[in-house]
C-alpha cells in the first residue's frame, strides 16, 4: 500500500475524498495513531502520528486537543473505526461478562472472538467514550488486542507448531501466543527500549509454555524495530522470522490499526 507523507496538522484538504474512505485511530497514553487507507488501487493512504504529551492525567483533554487541532478527522467518512491501546486488556473465556475490576469513572469495552472462543475485555475512561461517541458518526470503538487475537488466530491453523507472534513498535511490544487454534497468552506491555522489549518477549513466552526450540516466533514491526529485536531474540529462540504483511495493509502502521482500517472490518 502506498502511503502519502503528511505533515500535522491534518486539514480537511489532505482528504477531499473523506465521504469514500474509512478513518481508523489508535489511541494510547502517548498519542494517536491515524491511518485512512486509499478508496482504490489508485489513491494512496494517509498515516500519521499525533503526540499527546506525558500527563497520563489530562489524556481526555489532550484528545479533544489532539482532535479539534487536526480538523480532517472530523470530515464525514465512510466509517471511523477507534481502538484504545493499554497494557491491562485479557482475554478472558466468551460469555465471562463484563471485566469485575473496572474502576470508578470507566466503561468496559471489549469484543468477542467466536473463533477462539474468548473476549478480550478492557476499560476505557467514560468521558473519553463519551467524546468519541459525539465527535464522530457512529464509531466502532474497540480494544488493540482484538484485532491482533482474531488475526494471529487464524494464521495459527496453518501450523501444527506453537506460535508466538510479536509486535515491537519502539514504545509498546504485544506478544500472542497460539497453540493451533488455541490462545495461550495476549499480553501488551510499555516498554523503554529493545532490550526490554526482549525481557518481555521472552519472559511472556516462558509463562505461556512456548518452546523456544521447536515453537515459530513471528514478528511484526517497522523495519528498524524489527531488525533490533529480532537479531536479539535469535540468540535465544531457533526460529525467529519476519511476519508477512498483506500488501494490501499501510506497512507503517501498528498491525491492528491497518486491520482496523479495512471497509467492512467489523461486519
Amino acid at each position: 500500500m502506498n502511503t502519502l507523507p503528511i505533515a500535522l496538522p491534518l486539514t480537511p484538504d489532505a482528504c477531499a475524498d473523506a465521504q469514500r474512505r474509512c478513518l481508523a485511530l489508535e489511541i494510547s497514553h502517548s498519542g494517536i495513531s491515524v491511518l485512512v487507507p486509499g478508496c482504490d488501487a489508485e489513491s494512496t493512504a494517509i498515516y500519521a502520528e499525533i503526540a499527546l504529551g506525558k500527563n497520563h492525567l489530562q489524556q481526555v483533554k489532550a484528545v479533544e486537543e489532539a482532535v479539534y487541532s487536526n480538523p480532517m478527522l472530523l470530515a464525514d467518512f465512510r466509517s471511523v473505526s477507534v481502538l484504545i491501546r493499554r497494557s491491562d486488556t485479557l482475554p478472558v473465556p466468551q460469555g465471562f461478562g463484563a471485566w469485575t475490576t473496572v474502576g470508578q469513572g470507566d466503561e468496559s469495552i471489549g469484543e468477542g472472538i467466536a473463533s477462539l472462543g474468548i473476549e478480550m475485555a478492557g476499560y476505557c475512561d467514560e468521558e473519553l467514550l463519551k467524546f468519541l461517541r459525539r465527535s464522530f458518526n457512529n464509531p466502532y470503538i474497540g480494544t488493540h488486542m482484538s484485532r491482533l487475537c482474531a488475526y494471529f488466530g487464524r494464521l495459527s491453523r496453518r501450523s501444527n507448531r506453537q506460535r508466538a507472534y510479536v509486535q515491537y513498535l519502539g514504545h509498546s511490544v504485544d506478544v500472542l501466543v497460539f497453540s493451533k487454534q488455541q490462545l495461550l497468552l495476549a499480553a501488551s506491555y510499555p516498554v523503554s527500549g529493545v532490550s526490554d522489549a526482549l525481557y518481555y518477549v521472552l519472559a511472556a513466552c516462558e509463562t505461556a509454555g512456548f518452546s523456544r526450540t521447536e515453537g515459530e516466533m513471528m514478528l511484526a514491526a517497522p523495519t528498524e524495530c524489527r531488525e533490533q529485536l529480532q537479531s536479539l531474540l535469535r540468540n535465544y529462540v531457533n526460529y525467529v522470522m519476519p511476519l508477512i504483511i498483506p500488501a494490501d495493509l499501510c506497512r507503517q502502521a501498528p498491525l491492528e490499526l491497518a486491520l482496523a482500517a479495512r471497509p467492512n472490518s467489523h461486519d
